[in-house]
């Protein structure tokens, strides 16, 4: 469970879902921007007692839980917001901008192994014969979707 001024500090708030203070940061001005997708009704005496309810029926997948609180994510923060006697779920995906790919290309009717590896939109691929580079290439991401 994170505090509501937790949620507001970025330092904190990196603390508290392991990711880095800016990473932090974006979490905090897209959550200024936007609005719940579901919401879920559930008693309790306090706010952070029902935050503690929220968050363990969320790591038990109750299914009176909309389907938004329960899907997959990197991080998921339940925030106790005793200012509008209410608890937040944020549900949150870190941009994955590395990735590393394997694969085979089939030229002239050889085989080769591929290694790659993209950042953002850029890709670089090397083949292989057995253990010898025989060649590479690079491509670029001109659309996504």
């Amino acid at each position: 469970m994170i505090t509501q001024q937790q949620a507001k500090s970025p330092k904190e708030l990196s603390k508290a879902i392991h990711v880095t203070e800016q990473q932090a940061q974006e979490v905090i001005s897209v959550k200024e921007r936007t609005q719940p997708v579901a919401t879920y009704y559930t008693q309790a005496p306090t706010v952070e007692k029902a935050a503690e309810k929220v968050k363990q029926d969320i790591a038990h997948s109750n299914p009176n839980l909309p389907k938004a609180a329960i899907e997959k994510s990197d991080r998921t923060a339940v925030v106790a917001n005793t200012e509008e006697q209410k608890v937040d779920v944020y549900k949150i995906n870190l941009n994955k901008g590395h990735k590393i790919k394997a694969g085979v290309t089939l030229i002239d009717k050889k085989a080769y192994e591929t290694i790659g590896y993209q950042a953002g939109k850029v890709e670089v691929l090397t083949h292989f014969n057995g253990q010898h580079l025989e060649g590479g290439s690079v491509l670029y991401t001109v659309k996504e979707w």
